[in-house]
């Protein structure tokens, strides 16, 4: 389960190996590829390392005699509530869900958000099951009596887990908007979002009109956006963060670097990198990373199975060079 309540199946199949590591479990992405591939519990798959790294099952090879139908679920596997439908995922409506909880908290305090150090998703689900924390912005009001309480905290790792939330007071304003969990909004949207907007309470106020008129922001997350700030659990939360954070707007120097002046967009799957290690490479050499195609776009980095914006980049005539052209420009 995701911070928004998502249910991801994970399929668990015999130990195999592949590319030197033994594989006994492969996503399954959600109910809708499990139709797809015509997935059913006892049969024989075909099952790969998608680019040498996360398993994947292509689809069924074979049925048995012991193969028996998934069956899509009605309740949360973790607290039971009703499970919804929404195209081809499933969703648990219990905005309290444990696992809900502790991927939410998990998001807000990653590097590329809060930056809280040390916080993992273990500290998350103690901190519900142990304190009842169910808000981000309670971090902020922990004492070193509340975190002795939980396992394996002594002196030295209570110290610097404080340390860490009171050094993310001060955050800039697009992490703190990447933090806040909205759907559809990635780094490379946040940022965009900070710059146009320049504030919270700017971006509170969007209207799905003005929102689309940015470089990669599209319908379907401008909606999205709106409705996250006219959710009364969502404001009344903003405002808690709002007591202890402040998030600071800069604007981005200009840098110099062999991508400067250019808007770069990456799709598909690197080997090499992350895609946010690419995006951070990019923008430290001075480039300008974007989330989708379009005529503003000057270069697209294709790696494996690359989809449909490079089918897009090429309609378009815009460059594309892959990974290997991508290492020869760092020189790396």
């Amino acid at each position: 389960m995701g911070r928004t309540g998502k249910l991801t199946p994970l399929a668990l199949v015999e130990p195999v190996e592949l590319g030197g590591a033994t594989v006994r479990k492969a996503t399954l992405n959600n109910f809708g590829d499990i139709g797809r591939k015509d997935i059913r519990i006892g049969s024989i798959v075909a099952i790969r390392r998608s680019n040498e790294v996360i398993p994947e099952i292509l689809g069924c090879i074979e049925h048995t005699g012991r193969s028996v139908d998934i069956q899509k679920p009605k309740t949360c596997p973790y607290c039971g509530s009703e499970v919804v439908e929404e195209g081809a995922n499933l969703f648990c409506t219990n905005r309290l869900c444990p696992p809900r909880i502790a991927a939410r908290f998990e998001h807000f305090a990653q590097k590329d958000a809060m930056d809280i150090e040390g916080f993992s998703e273990a500290t998350a689900v103690q901190l519900n099951k142990k304190l009842g924390l169910t808000r981000p912005s309670q971090l902020y009001t922990l004492t070193a009596e509340d975190v002795a309480g939980l396992d394996g905290f002594k002196d030295k790792k209570i110290n610097n887990l404080l340390s860490a939330i009171q050094n993310s007071r001060r955050v800039p304003l697009e992490r703190f908007i990447f933090a806040l969990g909205i759907d559809g909004v990635g780094r490379v949207a946040a940022r965009d979002l900070a710059a146009a907007y320049q504030s919270v309470q700017n971006l509170s106020s969007a209207t799905v009109d003005g929102l689309i008129e940015l470089e990669n922001i599209g319908e379907i997350t401008a909606r999205d956006i709106v409705a996250w700030f006219a959710d009364e659990d969502n404001k009344t939360e903003l405002n808690e963060l709002l007591k202890y954070v402040t998030p600071e707007y800069t604007q981005r120097a200009v840098r110099e670097g062999i991508f400067a002046g250019q808007t770069v967009v990456l799709t598909g799957t690197l080997s090499a990198y992350t895609r946010s290690q690419a995006q951070k490479i990019i923008e430290d050499e001075g480039g300008e990373c974007g989330s989708s195609v379009t005529k503003k776009t000057t270069l697209v980095i294709a790696g494996e199975e690359a989809g449909s914006k490079l089918a897009k980049a090429q309609k378009l005539g815009i460059k594309i060079i892959d990974e290997n052209e991508f290492v020869s420009m760092l020189g790396r």
